[in-house]
């Protein structure tokens, strides 16, 4: 049974894993749960989500989810939002939060927004939502902590504050004395570290438990009794890309204007544009589901073979390669799993794009000189049984070989980082490399081309 959760600042990951075995991924956005059901899931849990930047989950894109069967809860946070406007509908919201949403006693978005760092660090939170505030003040009064009065008076003026400064030390820190006094504060905050209430974690968890239980019950698609319209929209969106296409550009810069300095960077035009066709096309058919979700494991490989490819060893040439390319953590996790996918593709189509080099050589003009070579060295490789030569067949050391290769053929230098080198020409290592130019070096040297 595949089931899908997105979770970021609400709940930490070890805890989620311990109520619930499941695949666990980032904050959802637009997108996601599309891609999520192309992947086969048949439950979806979510938590958090995107809001500002990044576009939000769409509502459609979860009827559609249901429509196909697919069994989908939400609470805490944006999970609470989205099931709080689509319960009836069918989507199951769990906890106080969606409760409070749903019966219209909250409506706006900053009840359950905060301010968190990044994945790599655990999300930590910078700020406090407010719909915690509002259960830890309600908690404090019915405790005979705050009495009813500085209970309403600190709500307001958590209300009143932006989300990103919403906590405890600064709400105390502007309420007025008249409304809070002295000894009232300190019992306050004497009491807070034990006493407060984090009501996303505690929903969250809530519908971890949910989804168990339903689990533990022969399983049956979700049935829904509206009938799910593909409209024109609808199809533009479910072949886009979510946050991966919204969070590539920085947003005051439309992509338009960038290609205008592209244009004027001159013979490169063509090159940018095929790379770029080529992986929106590589994309759309791992969202299609061609390509299994991607592993921690395999996303740890790519980004060190990506940063590797860069030559990019130490963190200050990585820290500076991110701030020189406008990536902060969320982007560079997001280009990386692009990154993995399309490699899974290109695995998938290694066939076909073999199958399509000789056509792509004749388009470069190349064709005829690489396969009038490549026929010559074959036939000349087989008869004398060297297809399998390698270094030692030549006689030469390795930097002897790397320098003919480089120097005295091509009139270039020895790459610096031979292992990047090898990376971007699709090999494994330099091995492979080596042993390319031990059947090139033997070749050459009968002057048999």
């Amino acid at each position: 049974m595949s089931v899908i959760i997105f979770v970021g600042p609400s709940l930490p990951l070890a805890e989620a894993r311990a109520i619930l075995p499941a695949d666990y991924r980032p904050p959802v956005s637009q997108g996601d749960v599309h891609r999520a059901v192309l992947q086969g899931a048949r439950v979806i849990g979510l938590i958090d989500g995107y809001f500002e930047r990044v576009p939000a989950v769409w509502h459609k894109e979860i009827l559609w989810a249901m429509s196909r069967g697919v069994h989908v809860f939400g609470a805490s946070s944006m999970g609470a939002l989205r099931a709080a406007e689509l319960f009836p509908f069918g989507m199951v919201g769990v906890g106080a939060v969606f409760e409070a949403f749903r019966d219209g006693r909250l409506d706006d978005d900053d009840e359950v927004t905060i301010v968190h760092g990044p994945a790599e660090l655990g999300y930590p939170a910078t700020s406090e939502a407010m719909v915690n505030i509002r259960a830890t003040l309600e908690r404090a009064a019915e405790q005979g902590v705050l009495a009813p009065r500085a209970r309403d008076a600190l709500l307001r003026r958590a209300k009143e504050l932006y989300y990103p400064e919403r906590s405890y030390p600064a709400l105390l820190e502007s309420v007025a004395a008249d409304d809070l006094p002295q000894a009232e504060r300190a019992a306050f905050q004497d009491w807070l570290p034990a006493g407060r209430v984090d009501q996303k974690r505690l929903d969250a968890q809530a519908m971890l438990r949910a989804i168990a239980d339903l689990l533990r019950k022969p399983f049956e698609p979700r049935r829904v009794t509206y009938r799910f319209e593909p409209t024109d929209a609808w199809e533009q969106v479910s072949r886009r890309l979510g946050h991966q296409v919204a969070a590539a550009m920085p947003a005051a810069l439309p992509p338009e204007i960038l290609l205008e300095e592209v244009r004027l960077e001159g013979n490169g035009y063509r090159e940018t544009m095929a790379l770029a066709l080529s992986r929106a096309l590589a994309l759309r058919e791992a969202e299609r589901g061609g390509t299994p979700p991607v592993d921690r494991a395999v996303f740890r490989e790519a980004l060190h073979a990506f940063f590797l490819r860069r030559g990019l060893r130490s963190p200050e040439d990585i820290a500076g390669w991110l701030k020189e390319q406008g990536l902060d953590p969320d982007g560079l996790t997001r280009l990386i799993g692009q990154e993995t996918r399309i490699a899974q593709v290109e695995t998938l189509f290694q066939g076909e794009m073999l199958a399509q080099l000789p056509d792509a050589l004749r388009v470069a003009g190349s064709f005829g000189r690489l396969f009038e070579r490549a026929e010559s060295k074959h036939r000349w490789l087989v008869d004398n049984d060297l297809q399998a030569a390698g270094l030692e067949a030549t006689g030469l050391g390795e930097e002897a070989l790397l320098r003919w290769h480089f120097v005295e053929r091509r009139g270039d230098t020895v790459p610096e980082d031979l292992d990047a080198y090898c990376l971007a020409l699709g090999l494994s290592d330099r091995f492979t490399l080596l042993q390319a130019l031990a059947r090139d070096y033997l070749f050459r040297r009968q002057n048999v081309e």
